[in-house]
């Protein structure tokens, strides 16, 4: 009787104990909303890693953030690639970091700006009877986050951007959409995905069609106010790795770009397309000298931003250049025009008659415009 006794003692202690202990085991907590959004973000990069692009980087620059755009050298005949800034002669601090694009023939802008949000977003804008039209917003894209960096290819339709939405690796990923005629919108934006994103800021993504180059810019593993600028060959059709046969170290090396040289798998392709890049360097080093060539007086002559000692000055020939570049455009389109009226109909030549004027007008009205700018850049050099 006393030994069950002394039994039935030890299993209530154990029973208490066992109690206590459970007590003591605290229920974790829910995650938060970050840690979900965290481990949303590392499900997508697990996800994308395993459907990495096979792309032929060709050439890679570290550089100075600030110096992208004067490094990047697309030909003239996809459009070009500016600052707001520069572009519009800005000099608020909230537009400092917006990028624009132009078309080739220069009469259409696509471009970043903050709106009453102070988020950043895309906007378009034409030219039409020498001005600029209101901006409107681009339909169809997340308002909801910062857009910037905008590149449309020669087809007006596809659009390639950078946007911080929650579906991306983190910072600046670069998106695809393209304009649905029938819906006047973009169709749902797509991320391009790997080796192009990352979990860094991956923006500023161009594309030259004619030599069959493409550019972009990323900070991953750099640091700060320092980028990288890869140029790379364009797939015609979306090709990706083998996930099975590569580790996953290979994986994210190939994800990351540690080498260029892993990605050349085409020696003739790659050597023929580093000749295209230098022919494209070359010719951008030519136009830029050529197009920049402004006479103070009769002794001096600038060629560069550096040479000008007021910062007034500078503003100035930032809309110079623009309303410049406006006219060489306006005069081959009215050259283009008058070609085609010589050699048409007389029903052709009515629904051409206004079309002439219109550029005519715009034409006299960037003369004096011009004009009167370098009046004033030289009244701030010669003080």
């Amino acid at each position: 009787m006393r030994k069950a006794v002394i039994l039935l003692l030890v299993a209530l202690i154990s029973l208490s104990a066992s109690a206590q202990r459970r007590r003591r085991v605290k229920t974790p907590p829910p995650p938060t909303p970050e840690e979900l959004a965290e481990q949303a973000r590392l499900d997508r990069y697990e996800h994308k890693l395993q459907v990495i692009e096979r792309v032929t980087f060709i050439d890679s620059v570290l550089l100075a953030k600030k110096e992208v755009m004067n490094v990047l050298s697309l030909g003239s005949e996809n459009g070009s690639v500016h600052t707001y800034a520069n572009f519009f002669g800005s000099i608020d601090r909230d537009t400092m970091d917006c990028a624009l694009f132009r078309s080739q023939l220069g009469d259409k802008t696509i471009y970043a700006r903050p709106g009453n949000d102070s988020i950043l977003h895309l906007y378009a804008s034409e030219m039409i009877e020498g001005k600029w039209t209101p901006p409107t917003l681009l339909p169809g894209l997340n308002d909801t986050v910062d857009q910037n960096y905008p590149f449309m290819l020669s087809d007006g339709v596809t659009l390639f951007y950078a946007s911080k939405d929650e579906s991306g690796l983190g910072g600046y990923d670069i998106y695809m959409t393209r304009w649905d005629a029938d819906e006047q919108s973009f169709l749902k934006p797509e991320n391009i995905g790997m080796p192009f994103n990352s979990e860094g800021n991956d923006y500023l993504y161009v594309v030259d069609e004619f030599n069959q180059l493409g550019w972009f810019v990323t900070d991953r593993g750099q640091s700060e106010d320092s980028v990288c600028m890869y140029c790379f060959i364009p797939n015609e059709t979306r090709r990706i790795y083998n996930a099975n046969e590569l580790g996953r170290d290979t994986l994210v090396a190939l994800a990351n770009i540690n080498s260029i040289r892993d990605t050349w798998t085409d020696v003739a392709a790659v050597s023929a397309a580093r000749d295209r890049l230098d022919a494209v360097r070359n010719q951008a080093r030519k136009t830029r000298q050529s197009d920049f060539y402004f006479v103070v007086n009769d002794r001096i002559v600038y060629t560069s931003f550096s040479q000008f000692r007021h910062k007034e000055s500078i503003d100035l020939v930032v809309q110079w250049l623009a309303k410049t570049k406006d006219k060489d455009t306006v005069s081959k389109q009215l050259e283009a025009k008058r070609r085609q009226y010589l050699s048409a109909d007389a029903s052709v030549r009515a629904a051409l008659q206004p079309e002439i004027l219109a550029l005519e007008q715009q034409y006299e009205q960037l003369i004096p415009a011009i004009s009167l700018l370098e009046k004033e850049i030289r009244v701030y050099e010669q003080r």
